[in-house]
């Protein structure tokens, strides 16, 4: 059964036409940084006053092959391996798929822009052991495997 996955951005993105928000930073690890606290430092949009329902909410969604417990990654302008340059959604699934996803728009990329599954299926056990991370300074993706 396919669960959805719901990305979330700003709704003035698509007023200003922009590929990214202005002042969006990589989100290489879970909770933005190497020390886990969960700050971006480098916010200078988003206040209590701007994040309200008539400009913050739901653009599109994705289909993944499970539900998503890890933190969803994020890297602007990141050139893959079939051509093009993104800014890119990476999901993990509790059935051990990683998902990269467009993060701009479903219209222009309907289908992941990359997609792996590291479950064994002769043993039903999953190859993958660690959380993914990407090393932007090395255009790598860690799966964990």
């Amino acid at each position: 059964m396919y669960r959805l996955l719901t990305i979330i951005f700003l709704l003035s993105t698509l007023v200003f036409g922009q590929k990214a928000p202005a002042g969006s930073v990589n989100v290489l690890t879970r909770q933005n940084d190497n020390q886990h606290t969960g700050q971006n430092l480098q916010e200078t949009i988003l206040t209590p006053s701007n994040v309200n329902s008539g400009g913050f909410g739901k653009l599109f969604s994705y289909y993944v092959d499970g539900q998503v417990y890890a933190q969803p990654l994020y890297v602007q302008n990141l050139t893959m391996a079939q051509g093009g340059v993104h800014n890119v959604v990476f999901v993990a699934t509790e059935y051990d798929s990683i998902y990269a996803f467009d993060a701009d728009s479903k219209a222009t990329n309907p289908a992941p822009l990359w997609h792996v599954n590291f479950l064994n299926p002769p043993s039903g056990r999953a190859r993958r052991r660690n959380l993914p991370a990407v090393s932007h300074c090395r255009n790598h993706f860690d799966a964990g495997h």
